[in-house]
């Protein structure tokens, strides 16, 4: 009989609550050996009250599987349609990317050797091949400063090389040192590559978006890939002038505009495009940059547009269109100052409100050291100056620098200016046009 008692309550279920219930109900009933039918009932419900629990344990996780599995269900296709706005904008990125890559190209002055991939840009962190872009079907853009291309003069021939790894040659027509450029004939039997257009620099504002194609590192060479860098127009301005600050040292030659872009400029990249959100040419890569700022800088397309027409004919370096401030200076002992004098009328100094006889103070916000150094200051010309550099072992040599390789047609100039009368100071932008007797 014991066995049908305490034990049989805990021998299945197990567990303290219950034994001490049944030990409870076997001293209040004070029998061991048979049970009334008040205890049996209790006996009864103890059983079964475990065996609801476990029922109602089992369909709450059944519930809770199929939530989970509806809710899996649901989400889904919401997870699929997570950031339209953004997957859109990268869509149409990636097919911009894909539309101007073709008009993009590598060149060189001679087929560059790529059986040692150890001599490639990759390994050495320079490039055999510069870039240019594909402008009026059978011509091509592309900086004259590269490695592979400052042997190349007009009369030149060339090596090329399509997005898709096709291989053909051009010769250079025309170069023109003051906009940094060479412009490349493409040689009959060229493949038909599309052209880009050459968007209004002028209208390009600071904040805007730059798209920067090129041979990075040769990468069209060795993986027939046109590279694609994306980022912003940082800045425009005009170079630090040699001399001005030290008569020994700093400044650059070039005396055009640049546009000043974060987007990776790399060697390889040089004389490729600058490029906004309608896949128009805004400028061209340069490996020029101000000292400090470590970031890309490119040369603004009208300053090219104003000379290409020029190019095409054949037009001699030196016979090319010069560029007109519209107006000239001199030093007058009485002002002790450089004046203004003889302002063309509708002329681009009068366009941005120079009068006779109003002293000169700045160019670009640099202070005038002399009446010499203003003509390099504005890029009068092309001019060197003899300066004297370190030859190691504490020796010094003489040797005729750069200062200015000319003032493009379309450059942006500050000049800050002082009325003779009220001492007021005003800085104007003014933008140099082609001279009338040119062309």
């Amino acid at each position: 009989m014991e066995e049908g008692g305490p034990r049989g309550f805990s021998g299945h279920w197990g567990g303290p609550p219950r034994n001490r219930l049944g030990a409870g109900l076997i001293r209040r009933t004070g029998c061991r050996g048979r049970r009334s039918p008040q205890t049996a009932n209790t006996f009864k419900r103890g059983f079964r009250m475990p065996q609801m629990r476990w029922k109602f344990a089992a369909l709450s996780v059944l519930a809770l599987g199929i939530s989970a599995a509806t809710i899996s269900m649901e989400a889904a296709p919401a997870q699929a349609q997570e950031f339209p706005t953004l997957k859109k904008l990268q869509a149409e990125r990636v097919a911009l990317a894909r539309k101007l890559t073709p008009s993009v190209v590598a060149i060189a002055d001679s087929r560059p050797d790529l059986s040692n991939p150890q001599a490639t840009g990759l390994a050495q962190g320079a490039a055999l091949a510069a870039s240019g872009f594909v402008v009026d079907e059978e011509y091509v853009v592309t900086n004259f400063e590269s490695a592979a291309t400052n042997n190349l003069e007009p009369g030149s021939s060339c090596w090329l090389m399509a997005h898709d790894g096709k291989e053909f040659t051009g010769k250079v027509v025309g170069k023109d040192k003051r906009n940094l450029m060479l412009l490349v004939k493409m040689d009959e039997g060229h493949p038909k590559l599309p052209s880009l257009k050459l968007a209004n620099s002028d209208k390009v504002e600071v904040g805007s978006t730059a798209l920067a194609l090129g041979n990075t590192l040769d990468s069209l060479l060795i993986d027939r890939q046109i590279s694609f860098s994306f980022g912003t127009v940082s800045g425009f301005y005009r170079f630090e002038p040699i001399g001005v600050i030290n008569p020994d040292e700093g400044g650059d030659p070039y005396r055009g505009n640049v546009f000043e872009v974060d987007t990776a400029i790399h060697a390889g990249d040089h004389g490729g495009p600058i490029c906004n959100l309608d896949g128009e040419v805004i400028a061209m890569m340069c490996p020029h940059w101000m000292a400090g700022r470590h970031m890309g800088c490119a040369v603004p397309s009208n300053q090219i547009a104003a000379v290409l027409p020029q190019l095409k004919k054949g037009v001699k370096e030196d016979d090319l269109a010069q560029a007109s401030l519209g107006f000239k200076a001199k030093y007058s002992k009485e002002a002790g100052a450089i004046i203004v004098t003889d302002v063309t009328p509708g002329g681009p100094a009068d366009k941005a409100g120079l009068k006779n006889g109003m002293h000169l103070m700045r160019v670009d916000n640099y202070k005038i050291p002399s009446m010499p150094r203003l003509k390099e200051m504005l890029g009068i010309g092309f001019i060197e100056r003899e300066v004297e550099m370190e030859s190691g072992f504490g020796r010094k040599r003489k040797t005729k620098v750069a200062v200015s390789y000319g003032l493009p047609i379309g450059t942006h100039i500050q000049l800050t200016v002082k009325d003779a009368e009220s001492g007021r100071e005003k800085t104007v932008d003014l933008i140099t046009v082609q001279k009338e007797d040119d062309f």
